[in-house]
């Protein structure tokens, strides 16, 4: 962090880092580090009261992932095996639990490669209190790339590690779990997403479909995208910038997100239709043929 504008009112934010999440306080820019958990080895509910977890046991060709919730195994699968394709085996990568605490998103990663991996995962979801997992679209294996939202489950779906090329934001939910388009876009692709409080929206990044590798050649927008399949454009960046990581405060008075050029992020709200910021100058991040994963968490 080089420089904060105190701003009271606006609560608290998390900035993801590798290894640790910075906390912030824009109301006096005080500000402290703690460890960023390992999303592989526990995912916690919601509500606080549960967490899953993913348990390894035997060696070589009997070697096993077990994801377990409050010591009891729901799903397994093996790890050992030809690495061929996406449905290959390999370890399990938690993603997400429900909102409402009854099912947990994940992939499995066919060997561990991350080459697979970064080209998208099949995403699948399994109860939470054990029973038959679902398989549905490939997906960026990103965790900000899916979000539960008025009891669905809303997703930016598609494959190639590009983050703006051939992307659709689809939705889903049980119980046939059947993916379809929740807005149809030609010519537009989608990134990171998030759920407004009142579950009757997403805001999620989105610009023109472009084959492009450059890690800072995205030009994000924000948009809202209702669960009618309704669209608003949010902001406008300048020239070479881009709007990413959206986050709602807990009132969803406020909506936060990174504005980037290069690399380069500074954190910005919009509130009653009024940017403002720079809030936050964030420092430099390299990202990932143009996905950015800025923020951690927002809280009052």
């Amino acid at each position: 962090m080089i420089a904060c504008t105190p701003h009271p009112g606006l609560g608290t934010v998390a900035i993801q880092r590798p290894a640790i999440v910075r906390v912030v306080d824009l109301a006096t820019c005080r500000a402290h580090s703690t460890a960023l958990p390992a999303r592989t080895r526990s995912l916690v509910s919601p509500d606080g009261r549960f967490s899953a977890s993913v348990r390894t046991s035997g060696r070589l060709r009997s070697a096993r992932q077990t994801i377990v919730v409050g010591g009891r195994a729901i799903y397994s699968a093996g790890i050992w095996g030809d690495t061929s394709g996406l449905t290959s085996p390999g370890p399990i990568e938690l993603l997400a639990w429900s909102g409402d605490d009854r099912w947990i998103f994940f992939a499995i990663d066919p060997g561990g490669s991350g080459s697979i991996a970064a080209d998208g995962l099949i995403l699948r979801v399994v109860p939470a209190a054990g029973g038959r997992a679902h398989r549905l679209p490939v997906m960026l294996p990103w965790a900000n790339y899916l979000t539960w939202c008025g009891g669905r489950l809303v997703f930016t779906a598609g494959n190639d590690r590009e983050a703006a090329h051939h992307k659709q934001l689809d939705v889903v939910g049980p119980p046939s779990w059947r993916a379809v388009p929740l807005i149809r876009a030609p010519g537009r692709a989608f990134g990171a997403l998030a759920c407004s409080p009142d579950g009757r929206s997403v805001v999620v990044q989105s610009q023109p479909d472009r084959n492009d590798a450059n890690f800072f050649g995205t030009r994000w927008q924000l948009w809202r995208v209702g669960l009618d399949g309704s669209a608003v454009q949010l902001t406008s960046p300048p020239l070479r910038h881009a709007d990413e990581s959206p986050r709602f405060s807990p009132d969803g008075k406020t909506l936060y997100f990174v504005r980037s050029e290069g690399g380069n992020g500074e954190l910005y709200a919009l509130r009653n239709g009024t940017v403002i910021g720079p809030l936050l100058r964030l420092g430099h991040q390299e990202g990932y043929y143009g996905h950015e994963d800025w923020l951690y968490s927002v809280r009052r």
